[in-house]
């Protein structure tokens, strides 16, 4: 969620009082919820007690150095991850971005880039990935051996690109490369987009720049990647723009001297650490969205998550006026395995079941362990013929061999047969609602499951036909 949709919670720190008025009259006029501290000596204990989504820190403390103020806030632990950005002369720039400052802003700075560089951070460090796309990206590979950063050069003139890169790659251990926009975009298509691309607000025409930062900013290949605008110094307008299009940062389009060069490295730099940070997110979002839906054993799709899908599964096939069918399957005698052999000879056979169901299935549907040894399969657009004799192919997978068991069970094979209950939804549903539907479809399923036990089991059995009622 982006938490500039929310009322963000922002702390000023200035011991000059104008200061900060001024800044909470700005800030709570953009709908901000402000805190204000005028001395170094309250502020840790008052970030810690307000929780702030970012910090202002100014200057003004007596006898107190900026730098080492921030560089403490940044060593407690609830305050690692949120950005500071520090009101500082030229002078102090260098020295509060080698100490992670998040962004350095001059003190007279208006009001609309002040704005946009709050917007910009907030963003960034509240940025989470929705379920959809969490779930179909490929994972990072974090604890491996580090690999190199790719950083991708978008100028005005290939002169420029050259420049760049003879400046950065002696402070940055990077890969460099010199594209232009379509080449930038093709990359990207073909899943090699870069993790930073710096880029010429001007490149063939005015402007043009902030719309590849939009179009690389909404392609799936790269929209989670770094991006950093140069601007000509007479071009200040579109500084603003390139930070909302998802800019982290802005420089001037020439780096002219030393000092002008290493800010410019230290802020790609810390751009591609913030880009590092929030894979982490995305990554442990990703695995803890896979925990919640996931059965921890068999690695199906968990009670919680196959309930609710079956009922949009059944609101989806009303609306398209097709049927779905739902299996019910339970493992035959499965307490006397583990009463006999022990649990981890239950896991084993669980296991083992569950690779079968999934070759079974394939892409046809979807299962689920619902209990102990009960499963649910759900199948959409499918006839009655096509569930009969998947639910047969599923007995049949189950009885074909047995078991290998663990060496801890005192190892080998066992033979396993399971009961399964097939209920028909078919298209027509009359007024009933997906939920209704739903519950009805399970309700039969389970009795012909049943069914099935006092049949003798290993068999299927096909719910009869009736109305969710």
């Amino acid at each position: 969620m982006d938490r500039t949709q929310m009322t963000a919670r922002i702390l000023i720190a200035d011991g000059t009082a104008t200061t900060r008025i001024t800044l909470k009259v700005r800030l709570t006029a953009a709908c901000y919820d402000v805190c204000t501290v005028s001395n170094s000596d309250d502020l840790i204990r008052q970030a810690h007690l307000y929780r702030p989504d970012l910090i202002i820190l100014g200057g003004g403390f007596a006898q107190t150095d900026p730098v080492a103020i921030a560089m403490s806030l940044m060593g407690e632990a609830e305050l690692t991850s949120t950005p500071i950005i520090m009101l500082a002369n030229a002078p102090t720039r260098l020295e509060a971005l080698r100490a992670g400052v998040a962004a350095v802003l001059d003190p007279l700075i208006d009001e609309q880039m002040l704005l946009a560089r709050i917007r910009g951070l907030l963003r960034d460090s509240g940025d989470m990935p929705d379920m959809q796309n969490s779930m179909a990206e490929p994972a990072a590979q974090f604890g491996a051996a580090p690999s190199i950063t790719r950083v991708a050069l978008v100028a005005d003139n290939p002169a420029r690109a050259m420049r760049w890169r003879g400046a950065l790659q002696r402070r940055l251990a990077s890969a460099f490369t010199i594209c232009t926009p379509a080449e930038a975009l093709v990359a990207a298509a073909n899943g090699h987009a870069a993790d930073l691309y710096l880029i010429a607000a001007d490149i063939a025409e005015r402007g043009d720049g902030l719309r590849l930062l939009s179009e690389l900013r909404s392609r799936n290949g790269s929209k989670n990647a770094a991006f950093v605008v140069a601007t000509e110094p007479h071009r200040t307008e579109l500084s603003a723009i390139a930070l909302d299009l998802g800019a982290g940062e802005v420089l001037p389009v020439d780096f002219d001297s030393a000092t002008a060069i290493e800010l410019a490295a230290l802020a790609l730099q810390s751009q591609l650490s913030r880009k590092e940070q929030g894979d982490r997110r995305r990554v442990e979002t990703q695995r803890k969205l896979l925990w919640a839906m996931t059965d921890p054993l068999t690695g199906l799709y968990n009670r919680r998550y196959a309930l609710p899908r079956l009922t949009e599964i059944a609101g989806e096939m009303k609306s398209c006026s097709q049927g779905f069918a739902l299996l019910a399957l339970d493992l035959d005698r499965f307490k006397s395995i583990n009463d006999s052999y022990g649990h981890a000879a239950g896991d084993a056979v669980l296991v083992d079941l569950a690779r079968r169901i999934e070759r079974c299935i394939e892409d046809h549907g979807l299962a689920a362990r619902i209990g102990g040894e009960e499963f649910l399969v759900i199948l959409p657009s499918t006839t009655e013929a096509q569930a009969m004799q998947l639910a047969e192919d599923l007995r049949t997978a189950i009885q074909a061999r047995p078991v290998r068991l663990p060496a801890l069970s005192g190892g080998g094979n066992i033979a396993a047969t399971s009961s399964i209950g097939v209920a028909m939804e078919e298209p027509c549903n009359g007024g009933f609602t997906a939920e209704r539907i739903a519950e009805a479809s399970l309700e039969r399923a389970d009795r012909a499951l049943r069914q099935a036990k006092s049949r003798g089991r290993n068999c299927v059995v096909l719910a009869q036909p009736e109305h969710a009622g």
